[in-house]
């Protein structure tokens, strides 16, 4: 009989058999734990879907239930029945006085004519004024009357005594005929100096117009210069009108010039 020999397992040999071995063992445990894993999770969606559904029921079985309607609010009555016949007045003038869209527009309509009138009036104002001026120093004072109604009155007077309501006056014309008297006087027959003047007429005001007379007022400086002199101040003071309009022109009914200082040259010649 032939003998077996009999090998002896080496230390190095059984390590790797143990080892091949507990990879194999956990090779096998890993498609079992995902597994596992996966009927655990499937059971946590059902476990949620379950839940879900059962308060998507509960709520649809409380909106079928039958329950009690609310009782609509009861409109307060209120007890005196003349505090709300006066509120339903208060309410309806509210609403008169309320101003529409289209309102709003006439008004505003109806005030731009009014307003280019004023302007209008403010302008022929300051050329009336102007050209009064032009007149006296560069124009002939023949043309002077021509500023005036057959009716006028003129009036060279001191603050002082217009203020005490004294009619004593420097200079007065009534009617044109009286202001023709005064250019002829000054042109005919008066002896003086030859001399320029210069109007400074500044402030033109409108004051009012009443059944068609307009009232204004202006300040005035009127500057004399005689040959080889200085230029001095003649007179100064302001201007009290009353204007018509006549013939589609702006004609003084009454000028009163009421000056400042209460001395007065003796060489007024001239009309302010």
């Amino acid at each position: 009989m032939a003998r077996k020999e009999i090998r002896k397992k080496s230390p190095a040999r059984k390590k790797a058999k143990t080892s091949a071995k507990r990879s194999a063992k956990k090779v096998a445990k890993k498609p079992a734990r995902k597994i596992a894993a996966k009927k655990r999770t499937l059971k946590k969606t059902a476990k949620k879907k379950t839940k879900k559904t059962a308060k998507k029921a509960v709520r649809k079985a409380v909106k079928k239930a039958p329950g009690k309607k609310k009782a609509p609010a009861k409109k307060k009555v209120s007890k005196n029945p003349a505090k709300k016949k006066t509120v339903q007045k208060a309410i309806k003038k509210s609403v008169k006085k309320a101003p529409t869209r289209k309102s709003a527009g006439r008004r505003t309509t109806d005030i731009e004519p009014r307003l280019e009138a004023n302007l209008r009036l403010r302008l022929q104002l300051e050329d009336l004024y102007a050209n009064y001026g032009a007149t006296l120093d560069y124009g002939k004072i023949e043309h002077w009357p021509d500023f005036f109604t057959e009716d006028c009155i003129y009036k060279l007077i001191s603050r002082e005594n217009y203020d005490l309501g004294l009619p004593l006056g420097t200079m007065f014309a009534e009617k044109r005929g009286g202001l023709e008297d005064r250019v002829t006087a000054v042109v005919k027959t008066s002896v003086y100096h030859e001399r320029t003047f210069t109007h400074l007429i500044t402030g033109v005001r409108l004051l009012g117009e009443s059944r068609g007379v307009i009232t204004a007022t202006a300040n005035y400086s009127v500057l004399e210069t005689l040959p080889n002199q200085y230029t001095r101040v003649l007179n100064s003071g302001r201007y009290d009108d009353k204007i018509v309009r006549k013939g589609g022109k702006l004609l003084f009914k009454e000028k009163l010039c009421i000056f400042d200082s209460a001395l007065v040259p003796a060489s007024i010649i001239y009309p302010i």
